[in-house]
């Protein structure tokens, strides 16, 4: 048989028979001996803010649709036994207040992790292989179609000369006339701009290459 009583909530729970109505001094006892390691007393806990846990399952149920009832319940009392782990008497707050925030946190964000969408790198620079590690599946090959007389042409026409940073910039991001082929942030370090600069010069250049040679479109 389980006693029961009334948390500053409203809220009745339940606690083992083995247990007299606690004060508040004699709960706090109970949570030290359940942070403790005590089995016993950590079940006492759960036993007695059971209600509480399966009231906020019901309540906040609309922020995790894919959940059921029971799903929330063990979610709730996940979030009560790290509460109590966690409880620390001298912030000011009673058991009840810190465990309602807990266990109502630990629903909701049941329902927000459905809900995250996963997140995509905005570009290549910020995946790992910005940090240098070796992806074969990333491997670029480069193609050398154009005859190099064809290509300084088209530096020299759509960079302003070859010897302007735009077109020290294109060379150095696409590896052409024998340079070594750098990524976005390696030319950016290089020439101290930001790597969003380079991405700027390098379609400026393709642009206006498309436009100027519109038959070399396929290798632009």
């Amino acid at each position: 048989m389980m006693n029961s009583g009334y948390d500053d909530f409203g809220a009745v729970y339940l606690y083992p028979e083995t247990t007299d109505f606690m004060t508040l001094q004699e709960e706090l006892n109970l949570i030290i001996q359940a942070q403790s390691g005590d089995e016993q007393a950590l079940n006492g806990m759960i036993a007695k803010y059971e209600r509480l846990c399966h009231k906020l399952a019901r309540k906040f149920a609309f922020t995790a649709n894919s959940h059921d009832h029971d799903d929330l319940v063990q979610e709730a009392k996940i979030g009560l036994i790290k509460a109590i782990h966690s409880y620390e008497s001298d912030r000011g707050a009673k058991p009840i207040t810190w465990f309602y925030y807990a266990i109502r946190g630990h629903v909701v964000s049941a329902g927000r992790a459905d809900r995250k969408q996963p997140s995509y790198p905005y570009s290549i620079e910020d995946c790992p292989r910005a940090y240098n590690v070796e992806d074969p599946s990333q491997a670029v090959v480069v193609r050398d179609d154009l005859p190099r007389n064809l290509i300084e042409k088209l530096i020299e026409k759509c960079c302003g000369g070859m010897h302007t940073k735009r077109a020290k910039i294109v060379m150095d991001r696409y590896g052409l006339l024998g340079r070594k082929e750098l990524r976005n942030c390696e030319c950016a370090e290089k020439y101290g701009i930001t790597k969003y600069a380079v991405t700027s010069h390098t379609s400026g250049f393709k642009r206006k290459a498309r436009l100027c040679f519109p038959e070399l479109a396929q290798f632009v």
